[in-house]
This record gives structure tokens, C-alpha cells and sequence, in this order.
């Protein structure tokens, strides 16, 4: 069953591109609309379900109207459900053609996919007639217009959605959300500015458009007295530099303040800036909100707008929950959103599932996150990936994208800087420092040749350096554990590396996280290395700087005397 997807029909939608209101005929018919002006839901089975999918226009009248069947605009709102219909299927007249009623007017049609809801979950229809989850290495069958829908499978209890393929000349998808994936990169707050972030100015678009992005996301705040600012929730004011809430400002005192010195914009202004550069897209993240407080900003936003249909078509809304993607689109249908996963891996699934039900073009999550078996999932459920932050490092930007991830958000990097750095980040060379964990800890570290050095960092420890440059195929190992601290005893090593500009620990599944990032649902250890043990294949820059952390344990005897007296002190 198709949950919480409900249609509109046409003649209540009349403003979209080829659109043409029918009424509901025949076998096909079912109540489209109520007394009250809302919109019914869709059958929950019986029916096959055409999703234009990125389509730019539907011909009702000479391809559905024709054949008896309805034609809708989804009131869910999204891209992928702007051009639907109907087709049933029942036991009288079950053998009816496949057909295609939906228009591209920059895209090939390939043809359909077809999948089916089986529990909390959707399936696909496989080149070998199968019915599988989506994975890699299924290999989704193509339904072509004027086979038989017998042919698709059962509709006894369920539907079963043939969503079209569209390809651009050049061989990319022109399917749903399209329009924003296509670009690599997304100006974070519109961009980087003088080394600084999260800016939501001019300026910073400006420099951003000097630099060849042509994406961009911005936030929007709520003021006291209900008017939306470019900014995060929270910005800094006063002569402490203290952050505070934007919703407990006045208008007038939020456009007073400066965000790292440019003036501050409003929603208006932000419309001015689509106004005038029609080419580009933009993401709004209105960071989490739900219920009347959705409501009341999306309200403003359509004001400040000035209802705008094509401005309002280049937005990408991100939506935290179901409940909140449901509060915004009951204001208005926009064409495309994206639910935002973060760090909340263990909602992945349900994400996925909710997004193909309603019709959600993307996924968002964190860039550290995105593992292989991830971005294949999300894949296969024929999604774009969109993965934050890389704030600095072009080489990560390159080797996300190389991996499947359709966009990143980025602080600094450029679209010039990402060409340059193409194929640097994979499996290549990297030394391998020791560093003692301790500043307690003495080094027994021979050094007769001049392959190692030793050091005093800036915390106090040891780290003993290996000039040898390591192969990076996994068959090095480690030298010898040679530290020692008293009353201690050797447990491992802990693998670190700073990963644009920041600290990230290898984990038990082969990622690299921070320490944060390493407890998110379903959390990860950071793994612990025996010595001498073989340092695995990690993907680096060439020449980085991969260290090796001593890790501590109390000996028997000075456990024991702690267990003694650290209850007594307490």
C-alpha cells in the first residue's frame, strides 16, 4: 500500500505546463475531490501508477483521456509527482497496453521502472521478472510503452508505480531533481568569504558567482515579529561576539547587525538575487521546524516571493522529517525537496521508503558517513546524494563525487579548485608517525639509521616519525611498539589523520569519522590496532601523514590499588 500520497486533479492544478483537466470515466473512476476542496487519497490497489518523474508536461487527452484513464497533479508536491496517473487493472480487463503520456522537453524518454510497496519497504521489477530490493547489482528491467501490463505483475493488493526514465543528450539523468544535481558543488550559506563561513550575504553569493558556482544553499531565520532573515538560527552580536537566537530578535534589530561585517539580508532580498540570476538553483534549509511554525514561514516565504512560480520551481526545500516535509507542502507544493539523514543513520530506511511514497527527489547526509553500501542504497532506490561538509579540501570534494555522491556542499572550494584536484585523493603512499599517547611516556625507539626521528609535539608526547613512505596495499606493518609509561601498559593503536583540515579516527567499518561522528545510530568504534599489526588500505592524498596513537591501560597491580581508592575518595 501507497501511504500518505493524495491527488489533486488537474482542473485544480491548471497552471502547470501542459496541463489539461479531465474528468474521472469509467472503470477509472474514484471521488477526486471532496466538499471541502481537499484532495481524496489514491487507491491503495488495483491500479497501475504512471510518475512522469522530472517530465515537463503530460498529453492527457491524446494518450491517458483516450484510454480511460486519469490524469493528476500529486498534491504531495514533489518533482517526481508534478505528472501522474491512473490505470486500472481488474479481473474483467486485465490485459491492457502500457503506454506513455508524459513529455520532455529537454530529455529522451528510456523508458519505465516499475516497483511495487511490499510492507515498509519498495521493491523493483528485475531484468530476470523478479521483484527485488534495491541494491548495486540488480539490474532493474526497463518497461517499454505497448507491452502488457500483465506482463508487469500483480496489482491484487498493492499497486505498482512505472516511474519514467529521462536522459539529457549528453547521457545524464533528466529524471526528478535534475535540475539542482547536475551541479557538483553547492555554495555553503552562499558561500565562503575571506576565509570565513557560514556568511548568508550578498557578498558571499557574489564572490561564489565570481568563482563559478551556480548552486547554492541559504539559511532562513524567523524573527520575533514573524519576518525571515538570511541566517542561521543563531548569530553573533554584541561586543562579547555572544551567539544569539534570531527568533528572539526584532526585524529591525536582526538588519541592524552585520554578519562577519556585510549587512544582513531578508528573504525579499533573496528573491531579488533569483530574480536576477534565472539560471541558478538554491537550496533552503529552514533548519527543524513543524507544525504551525512551518506553516506561518512558508507563508512568509510565498509573500516574500511574490508567489513567484518560477523562482519558487528553482527551490530545493530540506525537510528534517516526515512531519515536517507534510507541514510545509499543506502550504504550498514545491517541486522538490530533500530529507535530510545527517547523522541519523539508523533513519536511513525509513527515509528512503518515505521519500520514493511521496516522491522526495534527495538525500542529505554527512560527507564521513556516505560509505559505499550507502550511497548504493540510496542509489538503487534511484535517489541523489547530496553530502556535507568539505569545507576546505578539493581532493575530498572529487573523491566524493567519484564515488557516486551527485553534489557537495562546500565552504571554499571552487569549481576551478575541484578540476585541479581530480584523482588526488585514492590509494596512495602515506607515512606513518608513532605518537606516545602520553607525555608521560618514554621512548625505547632505536634510531641508528636516519629512517626515524623523534619529536616533542605541542602536546607534550613522543611521536616518532618514519620517513619511509608506505605503499598503501595493504601488506606493511607497523615496527615494534618501543614506548613505555610507568605503571602502564600497552593496549593498542588508535589511527588517526586530519581529513580537510580536521581530525578523523579510522573505525571498525573502514571509515573515518570524528569522534562525534563515530556515535552516531548505529554507532562505530574507533578501532584499536595490536602491535606490529598490518596498516590496512586507506584512501589519502599523496604523501599524508597517517598517525598512530598509543593507547593506555592501568597495569594489574595499579588497578588494583585505583579500585581501592578512587571509591573511598568519592
Amino acid at each position: 500500500m501507497i501511504r500518505g500520497l493524495v491527488l489533486r486533479p488537474l482542473s485544480e492544478n491548471s497552471g502547470a505546463e501542459g496541463a489539461t483537466g479531465i474528468q474521472a470515466q469509467g472503470s477509472a473512476r474514484a471521488d477526486s475531490s471532496r466538499e471541502d476542496g481537499l484532495p481524496t487519497k489514491l487507491p491503495s490497489s488495483g491500479h497501475i501508477i504512471y510518475e512522469g518523474n522530472g517530465a515537463s508536461s503530460q498529453h492527457y487527452s491524446a494518450e491517458f483521456e483516450a484510454r480511460d484513464i486519469r490524469g493528476f497533479q500529486s498534491s504531495s508536491g514533489s518533482g517526481a509527482r508534478t505528472h501522474i496517473a491512473l490505470q486500472p487493472v481488474d479481473k474483467q480487463n486485465r490485459s491492457k497496453l502500457i503506454i506513455n503520456g508524459f513529455a520532455h522537453n529537454r530529455a529522451r524518454f528510456l523508458g519505465f521502472y516499475a516497483r511495487q510497496r511490499m510492507e515498509d519497504t519498495w521493491i523493483w521489477l528485475t531484468e530476470d521478472f523478479s521483484w527485488q530490493k534495491g541494491s548495486a547489482d540488480i539490474a532493474k528491467l526497463l518497461v517499454q510503452p505497448g507491452q502488457d501490463v500483465s506482463e508487469v505483475g500483480s496489482v491484487a493488493g498493492t499497486n505498482i508505480v512505472l516511474e519514467a526514465q529521462w536522459a539529457y543528450p549528453n547521457g545524464e539523468s533528466a529524471n526528478c531533481g535534475s535540475l539542482m544535481f547536475t551541479n557538483k558543488l553547492m555554495a555553503h550559506a552562499l558561500g565562503g568569504l575571506n576565509e570565513t563561513s557560514y556568511h548568508n550575504t550578498r557578498a558571499a553569493f557574489e564572490y561564489s558567482l565570481e568563482t563559478g558556482h551556480t548552486y547554492f544553499e541559504v539559511d532562513l531565520s524567523y524573527t520575533a515579529d514573524e519576518r525571515l532573515v538570511a541566517s542561521s538560527p543563531r548569530i553573533r552580536t554584541g561586543d562579547r561576539n555572544e551567539r544569539e537566537l534570531i527568533s528572539d530578535m526584532t526585524y529591525e534589530r536582526v538588519m541592524s547587525l552585520t554578519s562577519h561585517g556585510e549587512p544582513i539580508m531578508d528573504a525579499r532580498e533573496l528573491y531579488q538575487l533569483l530574480s536576477e540570476h534565472p539560471q541558478y538553483c538554491f537550496e533552503l534549509d529552514f533548519h527543524f521546524i513543524v507544525g504551525e511554525d512551518a506553516k506561518k514561514r512558508i507563508r512568509s516565504l510565498l509573500e516574500d516571493f511574490n508567489h513567484d512560480e518560477e523562482a519558487l520551481s528553482r527551490l530545493l526545500i530540506q525537510v528534517h522529517t516526515p512531519e515536517m516535509h507534510r507541514d510545509v507542502d499543506s502550504v504550498y507544493h514545491f517541486e522538490h525537496y530533500q530529507y535530510l539523514i545527517g547523522m541519523k543513520m539508523e533513519r536511513l530506511n525509513d527515509a528512503i521508503t518515505y521519500s520514493l511514497d511521496v516522491g522526495i527527489c534527495a538525500l542529505a547526509l554527512r560527507w564521513s558517513l556516505a560509505t559505499a553500501s550507502v550511497v548504493e542504497r540510496i542509489k538503487a532506490a534511484g535517489l541523489y546524494i547530496l553530502s556535507y561538509t568539505a569545507e576546505y579540501d578539493p581532493s575530498l570534494a572529487d573523491a566524493l563525487l567519484r564515488s557516486g555522491i551527485d553534489t557537495v556542499c562546500t565552504d571554499h572550494v571552487t569549481p576551478g579548485m575541484l578540476e585541479a584536484a581530480e584523482g588526488l585523493m585514492g590509494q596512495k603512499q602515506f607515512f606513518v608517525f608513532y605518537h606516545s599517547g602520553d607525555k608521560g611516556a618514554v621512548s625505547r625507539y632505536s634510531f641508528d639509521s636516519n629512517q626515524l626521528r623523534l619529536l616533542r609535539v605541542k602536546s607534550g608526547a613522543l611521536e616518532v616519525r618514519d620517513s619511509e613512505l608506505w605503499k598503501n596495499d595493504g601488506t606493511q606493518r607497523m615496527l615494534p611498539q618501543r614506548f613505555t609509561l610507568k605503571r602502564r601498559q600497552f593496549a593498542g593503536w588508535r589511527m588517526r589523520m586530519k581529513i580537510d583540515a580536521k581530525t578523523h579516527w579510522y573505525c571498525s567499518d573502514g571509515t573515518f569519522r570524528t569522534k562525534k561522528e563515530a556515535l552516531v545510530a548505529p554507532p562505530t568504534e574507533r578501532h584499536l590496532f595490536h602491535d606490529q599489526d598490518i596498516v590496512p588500505v586507506i584512501s589519502t592524498l599523496e604523501g599524508a601523514k597517517v598517525v598512530m596513537v598509543a593507547q593506555w591501560l592501568p597495569t594489574k597491580r595499579f588497578a588494583r590499588i585505583l579500585e581501592k581508592w578512587l571509591p573511598k575518595r568519592q
